[in-house]
């Protein structure tokens, strides 16, 4: 019986050996896929790591691109917040511009209305200087004419004279003739007287028929050109009314045939010539005043037409310079359009560019959490392995030593029976 409980106990501890060489041999096999695994979780959470500060670099990669993206963002809508604002300038500077060409235009139209009627001036004046030229001709003509007129009837008065003092002399030697032989021959002196008389009467009346006539026609020739003055003087517009009434008077002098007898009348009318053409000299004096006078107005329009058609190719010139400058603020209003519109597709893109980023940002910080948790679960089930591990151990070791010592007692106990 006891070799039989002896062997029983070996038998235990054969079973007892082989069951803790077992259990050694899985908690060995534990342990080691525990350590596999924990090598495998360190390389984990090495690379995880490294994953990490590879995303934390990005992250601050991606920080700084976005700082830069809104560094240039700010930027962007600061210029194109300046763009707008040289946009509205332009705007105002090419309404102004507008205003400034519809003005302008304006005055051109005015200068120009003003400049044909100037023109129109100029061409009545022309009428004028050339109408004044004909009628100083013609007066110069008429003048020519009056000293012809003047220069015969001083000749026909030196005849009249002449003749005046035959007669004279004449009627002198027969009236002492008369008185001579008036006792003696009075029958016959008187049929001489009368002979004489009549002889001479009648050999002196041609003559001072012929005379007279002559004169009268060169007094009617000298009054026609004053009449044609006259009338030169009111086709002009340029005699008063004082020089008309004269003009009148003298156009209505008597053209009757003059007398020998009547010397006075003569001299009255000669007189009276006289003083037409001293009237006539000074009518041509305010002739030739009021032609200077028309020719410096004339000068003054001249000087005042070629001063407008300098301002207006100065204005002309100043309109094409503000044209080009225009011209030149459309091309650059156009440039900023475009750089603009290029400044806004570029900023759209930096917007995407940055959307893309913040959600690549975004997924690695996710992928990062991840990570991280999955880290933290690995080093809790590593953990909660090694406590299960070292408990496990510690109640193999412990059931160990209870099974030896109960061996050691049951082997004592058979040793006693022994």
């Amino acid at each position: 019986r006891a070799e039989q409980q002896r062997n029983e106990a070996l038998l235990n501890a054969e079973e007892l050996t082989r069951a803790f060489k077992k259990y050694k041999e899985k908690i060995i096999e534990k342990l080691q896929k525990v350590k596999a695994e924990e090598v495998v979780l360190e390389k984990r959470l090495i690379n995880c790591e490294k994953e990490k500060e590879k995303l934390n670099e990005k992250c601050v990669s991606y920080r700084k691109d976005l700082n830069i993206l809104e560094e240039q963002l700010r930027q962007l809508k600061e210029e194109n917040h300046s763009t707008k604002e040289e946009i509205k300038t332009l705007e105002a500077k090419n309404t102004e511009m507008v205003s400034m060409l519809t003005r302008s235009d304006q005055k051109i139209i005015e200068l120009e209305s003003e400049l044909s009627e100037k023109e129109i001036v100029l061409k009545e004046k022309n009428a004028l200087t050339s109408e004044n030229a004909e009628l100083r001709a013609l007066t110069a003509q008429q003048l020519n004419h009056l000293k012809l007129c003047h220069q015969e009837i001083e000749d026909s008065r030196e005849e009249l004279n002449i003749l005046e003092t035959i007669i004279s002399q004449l009627s002198l030697s027969t009236s002492e003739e008369f008185k001579r032989h008036h006792l003696k021959h009075q029958l016959s002196s008187s049929s001489t007287k009368e002979a004489l008389s009549d002889s001479c009467c009648a050999s002196n009346k041609p003559l001072i028929a012929d005379r007279s006539i002559k004169l009268a026609r060169k007094e009617a020739e000298s009054q026609k050109p004053c009449a044609n003055l006259t009338i030169c003087n009111g086709a002009e517009h340029l005699s008063n009314d004082n020089e008309g009434q004269e003009n009148s008077r003298l156009c209505g002098l008597e053209t009757e045939p003059v007398k020998l007898i009547r010397s006075q009348g003569e001299r009255k009318k000669c007189q009276q010539l006289e003083l037409v053409s001293k009237q006539f000299e000074k009518e041509r004096g305010r002739f030739q005043k009021e032609i200077e006078e028309l020719r410096t107005k004339l000068t003054k329009a001249d000087d005042e037409n070629s001063s407008l058609k300098t301002s207006m190719a100065q204005r002309a010139s100043h309109f094409q310079m503000i044209q080009e400058d225009l011209l030149k603020k459309a091309s650059k209003t156009s440039s900023l359009e475009r750089e603009i519109t290029k400044k806004s597709s570029q900023l759209s893109a930096l917007e995407k560019q940055l959307e893309e980023k913040t959600i690549a940002y975004s997924a690695a910080a996710a992928r990062n959490s991840e990570l991280e948790q999955e880290l933290m679960d690995k080093n809790r089930l590593i953990h909660e392995l090694e406590t299960t591990t070292s408990e496990e151990h510690e109640q193999i070791t412990s059931a160990f030593e209870k099974a030896k010592l109960v061996h050691l007692e049951q082997h004592k106990e058979m040793e006693k029976q022994i």
